[in-house]
């Protein structure tokens, strides 16, 4: 393993950072702004989770790769895919779902009622848990080698 792959955990590490910043984070504290126009929080939060999630794809892409050639650990490959497929399944379908009906909102329409939201933050909490199990499982893997 190259010196760079032994530090993997590092980038689960960022990742979980960067989900608990902005999505637990940001997301929730942006709408209790008394200044913030609802409107004006979903514009800002089509952008910000747009930019989190350019970022994610980054992520993701590397996690595989990193995945497949340094670990044949079950628990680091599952959880890995997990992740991955979270990051396709919202970037290929909720993310844009989620924009499509924050625009109706923004024009000032009342679009049809969805559990895409719902489905997105609960994705987002069995990441954050799988980013953190796949975190500690490769720094004991690490503390072994």
């Amino acid at each position: 393993m190259g010196k760079i792959a032994k530090y993997g955990f590092v980038l689960s590490f960022v990742w979980a950072g960067f989900l608990l910043a902005i999505s637990f984070m940001e997301a929730w504290v942006k709408f209790r702004a008394t200044s913030l126009d609802f409107a004006t929080g979903l514009d800002v939060g089509v952008h910000v989770f747009g930019a989190l999630n350019l970022v994610e794809r980054f992520f993701a892409a590397a996690l595989l790769v990193y995945v497949f050639i340094y670990y044949t650990d079950k628990v680091v490959v599952v959880t890995g895919l997990t992740i991955f497929t979270f990051i396709v399944a919202q970037s290929g379908y909720l993310l844009p779902e989620l924009n499509d009906h924050a625009i109706l909102i923004m024009q000032g329409m009342e679009p049809e009622k969805s559990s895409s939201h719902h489905l997105y933050v609960g994705m987002e909490i069995v990441k954050l848990i799988a980013l953190f199990v796949l975190g500690f499982r490769q720094v004991n893997l690490w503390k072994k080698a």
